[in-house]
């Protein structure tokens, strides 16, 4: 068995031990791993740049139609109210193409958009991982919540 097929199972057997942790710690623990992994992206950065140049902006559908079009201009992108859906066509994460297939990696993906939805509104989200493409899903689909209250 060659290094990337070993490294591959080991962490789809970390992922599997993690699931079984009590009280969503596994969770929890993938949540801050894509908080950590957000942190390198240009989405990030890209989140930050936005919210530095409207520094006094509280109009949350302007940041986010900045953030969009400069950032991430796709249709697949849309925000009705307080609620951001994100859809992508393809696993993005690059463990999954490189054949990281358990599911409970989806959990990262929610601590990843977290970290870039309340950097650019300075205010706590709730994300939710509506379909995946892990699970079984055509699409990968994320709803955000922006809260009104409870800011950073």
């Amino acid at each position: 068995m060659d290094n990337s097929k070993r490294i591959t199972n080991w962490i789809n057997n970390v992922l599997t031990e993690l699931s079984y942790l009590d009280n969503n710690k596994g969770i929890e623990i993938l949540n801050q791993c894509g908080k950590d992994c957000c942190k390198s992206s240009e989405l990030y950065q890209g989140a930050i740049s936005v919210r530095e140049k409207y520094r006094n902006e509280k109009d949350d559908d302007k940041l986010f139609s900045e953030f969009k079009s400069k950032f991430y201009n796709s249709e697949r992108l849309t925000k009705k109210g307080k609620i951001i859906t994100l859809v992508f066509e393809e696993c993005t994460c690059p463990m999954v193409k490189s054949g990281v297939d358990n599911l409970f990696l989806c959990n990262c993906t929610i601590g990843y958009s977290k970290k870039i939805f309340e950097t650019l509104f300075e205010k706590k989200v709730i994300v939710h991982l509506e379909k995946s493409i892990l699970r079984g899903n055509s699409v990968c689909e994320q709803h955000i919540k922006i809260l009104r209250r409870n800011k950073l």
